[in-house]
């Protein structure tokens, strides 16, 4: 009940409690994050340290900078893919370091 002593359905309380923004930016970090790993796979996952996404830019620190330049020079592609993963265009640009 609420303060009112209105009867809410569960469904409505989840869905209204994930649907504001800083739930919602969290939820869409999880998911770029795990298409990451699920896109690029397990040898490049060993060579990554940090993956993190902030307002449609997917941040990747590598260990590698060998692999850092072949991701260069695949930046669209990256995020084509990761993109399709997603099933949305979340990624706009990726910032590899």
């Amino acid at each position: 009940m609420n303060k009112r002593g209105e009867v809410k359905n569960l469904s409505k309380v989840i869905q209204d409690v994930f649907s504001q923004k800083h739930f919602r930016i969290g939820i869409d970090n999880v998911k770029v994050q795990d298409a990451w790993v699920k896109t690029m796979g397990e040898n490049i996952q060993k060579y990554t340290f940090k993956v993190y996404y902030k307002r449609g830019v997917l941040y990747v620190k590598l260990k590698s900078s060998v692999l850092k330049e072949e991701l260069t020079f695949e930046k669209e592609k990256v995020i084509k893919l990761i993109n399709k993963e997603l099933g949305k265009e979340y990624i706009k640009d990726l910032n590899l370091s």
